[in-house]
């Protein structure tokens, strides 16, 4: 949720505590206990909405592109000290062009279509690198991949998310509106309550934002300056 989505939301928190603390103030079944209990499910609703924001994709591939980059990093390291005893071995395991994701992939399917060949991966045997890290290699870029999807079915759901958390917001408020005019009704001449309620109900302005602030102070400065009212 946004800034301004997050002020509501915490609006209709205070809002359904108010309600059950006066519970006994209206009739079980009426209206504003209605809208009370409409506006505690939005809230709800909200808070999962507002969590289905968030990506969860981001770490994992980034764990996984690490583990990518050390793999690729040794058998280019063996490879090239292979090469002392035969030049040229190491040409097809040149290190990647950068650690990017897709430097990384191409790298190692150029590293997979030379470690296909058994006479290559025997040159490997005996330099202490796992002896499975052919398959290995071929885990990580598949696992990669996956984190793909994933993190796109994630981003996907995001947006969904994000639609939810509006139609939600709007929902709230309308059962807010509701609330307002019944609270005002019911507490006339109870201003001390009247006043809690519209406590609980206020909400919170943005911070004046510092940009602004700048220009409103720029601006003085040239009013001091010039003595003149810019326009």
């Amino acid at each position: 949720m946004n800034n301004r989505e997050s002020r509501r939301y915490e609006m209709f928190g205070r809002v359904t505590a108010f309600g059950k603390v006066n519970s006994s103030d209206f009739a079980a079944g009426g209206e504003a206990a209605k809208h009370f209990a409409e506006l505690g499910r939005v809230a709800a609703d909200l808070a999962k909405a507002g969590a289905g924001q968030q990506s969860s994709g981001v770490t994992a591939k980034a764990v996984l592109l690490d583990a990518l980059r050390l793999d690729l990093q040794n058998i280019s390291r063996t490879a090239r000290a292979i090469a002392q005893d035969t030049p040229g071995f190491d040409d097809k395991f040149g290190a990647p062009a950068s650690f990017v994701q897709s430097a990384l992939l191409v790298a190692a399917r150029g590293y997979l279509a030379e470690l296909q060949k058994p006479a290559v991966v025997a040159r490997f045997d005996g330099h202490e690198l796992p002896a499975d890290f052919v398959p290995q290699l071929i885990e990580d870029v598949a696992a990669i991949g996956d984190a793909r999807e994933e993190q796109e079915v994630n981003r996907e759901a995001g947006v969904a998310s994000t639609a939810t958390v509006g139609q939600l917001i709007a929902a709230g408020m309308a059962e807010v509106n509701y609330l307002d005019a019944i609270m005002h009704n019911k507490y006339t001449r109870v201003p001390e309550r009247l006043r809690t309620w519209q406590s609980a109900s206020h909400i919170e302005r943005a911070a004046q934002r510092e940009k602004k602030v700048s220009e409103d102070v720029s601006a003085m400065r040239a009013v001091i300056s010039t003595g003149t009212t810019p326009s």
